[in-house]
């Protein structure tokens, strides 16, 4: 008999299902509608920060410049062409930085003494009579601080309009103790705010009225956010992690499950309880991607393509991982490193020198930044056990990897005739000059597996093919 070929498109990754035609590996690539995409390497564009990273931002001020802030253990850093400034020294942070923008400038808190950075003077200092806090967010014409003066279930807001007025019923700045709900982890800030306890979410709403300028509504009280450093914000969407696991919060009132029976789970076993506080997370400004990791040496994020519903995991070393802005170069930043501006290979006027182009940037293991644009990174795919020809055992004699990539490129199935049965590799191969994978295995479930090699230059992976056939029942 003939061989057959039968396509098996790469589906989701579903490490969490049954064994079926999904993924239960998809590592180091992101999720297409039709397959997945090559993820580049870390490459540092600073050198190393002072101290340990604690958290960044990136911001745009009404000038157009725009400012990489970055906090450290025990100081507080500007990106300046290439190089740190160093704005806030001798420090001592018991908490990550955390960013708010407004106008012209940016509160930050850290659990210790609030700060303030001017943008347009590129000057930090402590923000006179604000409180510490845990977190900050903006909603309409207030600075919000949440977990405000060493108290966890409080929430601060400033004057109107005026990030400096910290005194309570002075120019419509007050506060709100949240009694019931527990502590809170974090907040997303908007026209709206939405504020994360351990145990319920809160919409924080202005009310136009100067005596109390916001109502506070309950969404839900019998869950909330288990982890302060899950939450992640792209427009009036919240992603964070629960007791029930990853969920979207959609416009301030409509929580969807986006990991129930696909990556909770496999969440749960790879991170304690007692580290959850620990995760980074963070929304990639240029896709319709929110990210969770755990750093380490190597790390492990979680990236969740919210369009597409579909996840992935990638592991390398870093730190942490932020979103921001290309920065802007002033004209002295330009001649020093183009001192000849006759032969500098690129206008004054060119992108490249004004910043404010959205990226997502990660911290490497040796606390430089950087982002994910160095070579491709080693991909990995692995099948449940599907049955290729129905409920008959069958004889492979090849596969045929549908991926742009020529070199490299192994693709590896074990084989087995009942799913209780030992898991073992029958059959390897790597592809040859002519697309084809020689290899040879036999039975009646199959668990297929694609590797493409660290460095090779190739941009979609959409199926594996395999050439075979039925070989009865037995």
């Amino acid at each position: 008999m003939a061989d057959v070929r039968k396509s098996l498109p790469l589906p989701a990754y579903l490490p969490d299902q049954l064994p079926g035609n999904a993924l239960t590996i998809a590592q180091n690539v992101l999720p297409a509608a039709d397959g997945y995409r090559a993820v580049k390497s870390y490459a540092a564009i600073t050198a190393a920060l002072p101290a340990a990273f604690m958290g960044g931002a990136s911001f745009i001020a009404s000038d157009g410049s725009a400012y990489m802030l970055v906090g450290t253990a025990s100081s507080l850093e500007k990106l300046a062409a290439g190089a740190w400034t160093d704005l806030l020294t001798g420090l001592t942070v018991p908490h990550r930085w955390q960013f708010a923008q407004f106008g012209d400038n940016v509160v930050t808190v850290n659990g210790g003494v609030t700060e303030v950075v001017d943008l347009i003077a590129g000057t930090a200092a402590a923000l006179a009579g604000a409180p510490s806090g845990l977190d900050v967010m903006v909603v309409g014409d207030h600075v919000i601080i949440l977990g405000a003066a060493g108290n966890n279930a409080l929430v601060k807001w400033s004057a109107f309009n005026d990030h400096t007025g910290w005194t309570p019923g002075i120019n419509q700045s007050g506060f709100q103790p949240m009694l019931t709900g527990g502590e809170i982890k974090g907040g997303a800030g908007g026209e709206y705010g939405i504020i994360l306890q351990r145990f319920r979410l809160v919409r924080m709403e202005s009310t136009g009225d100067a005596t109390a300028p916001f109502q506070f509504t309950e969404i839900t009280n019998n869950y909330g956010c288990a982890s302060s450093g899950s939450i992640a914000q792209a427009g009036r969407s919240v992603f964070f992690y629960s007791d029930r696991g990853f969920l979207s919060l959609e416009d301030g009132a409509s929580i969807t499950p986006i990991g129930n029976e696909k990556f909770d789970q496999s969440f749960r076993d790879a991170v304690s309880p007692d580290t959850l506080d620990q995760v980074w997370s963070a929304v990639d400004p240029k896709r319709s991607l929110v990210f969770w990791g755990i750093a380490g040496t190597p790390g492990t994020i979680w990236a969740y393509n919210w369009v597409l519903g579909k996840a992935t995991t990638l592991s390398f070393p870093f730190h942490g991982f932020f979103p921001g802005f290309t920065t802007s170069l002033s004209l002295e930043e330009v001649s020093a490193l183009y001192p000849n501006i006759d032969t500098m290979p690129y206008s004054l006027d060119d992108p490249r020198f004004q910043g404010g182009d959205p990226r997502l940037y990660f911290v490497g293991p040796d606390d430089t930044v950087g982002a994910l644009s160095g070579v491709n990174l080693a991909a990995a795919f692995k099948f449940g056990f599907v049955s290729l020809w129905s409920t008959q055992v069958a004889r492979i004699n090849s596969a045929w990897p549908e991926t742009d990539a020529t070199t490299d490129v192994t693709v590896t199935v074990d084989a087995k005739n009942r799913l209780g049965d030992a898991e073992h590799i029958t059959s390897s191969g790597m592809m040859q000059a002519s697309g084809r994978v020689p290899l040879r295995c036999r039975g009646r479930y199959q668990s297929p597996g694609m590797a493409i090699g660290a460095g090779v230059d190739w941009s979609y992976a959409k199926a594996i093919g395999f050439d075979g056939e039925g070989a009865g029942v037995r």
